[in-house]
């Protein structure tokens, strides 16, 4: 016969074996299921093998310089206008020469590229894009915004939207 004031006490015995958790021959325990969330010291594998992304500005060259251009050179009477949108695309896969005052450096939490925007709203001008193995190549980017700068490169159709792509620190002039 079961006596029912000890029934209670059996249920909360069982439901901790259960949760517990024993080997399959009975003789070692198993690490507990519930009892390790949070304080299992081996970090998560899948966190662990992610690459921490660093910057434009973490990798920037500490000795390469942005070259000068004046406003009379003929880079600078001769490039578009950043805001030439239908222009710029129409130079898409071709070499081309954009002049603008850069308004933000942006690069986006996936990392992958740094982009040097030409308007406080993006879609409303060209931009120049940096990729990530290329970020060494360059001084820190941030230090061209609210400077007046020729780009040269190869023009490239993104999205419907004229981008110069950039590789190496001679395609941007500082305009003097």
């Amino acid at each position: 016969m079961i006596n029912l004031r000890t029934l209670p006490t059996a249920g909360v015995i069982l439901t901790l074996l259960t949760s517990v958790g024993f080997a399959d021959d009975a003789k070692t325990p198993a690490a507990p299921i519930a009892a390790s969330a949070g304080t299992n010291s081996k970090p998560d594998t899948a966190a662990a093998a992610k690459p921490v992304k660093q910057t434009q500005s973490e990798l920037a060259s500490k000795t390469a310089t942005f070259a000068k251009v004046s406003k009379t050179n003929e880079a600078f009477t001769a490039a578009l206008d950043a805001h030439e949108l239908a222009a710029g695309l129409k130079q898409a896969d071709k070499s081309g020469v954009i002049k603008g005052t850069v308004a933000k450096v942006f690069e986006p939490r996936g990392g992958g590229v740094a982009v040097l925007n030409f308007d406080a709203d993006y879609k409303s001008a060209m931009t120049a894009v940096v990729r990530t193995e290329n970020f060494a190549k360059f001084p820190d980017l941030k230090t061209l915004v609210g400077k007046q700068v020729v780009v040269a490169g190869k023009v490239a159709d993104y999205h419907g939207a004229a981008q110069v792509v950039l590789t190496s620190a001679d395609q941007i002039k500082l305009v003097e």
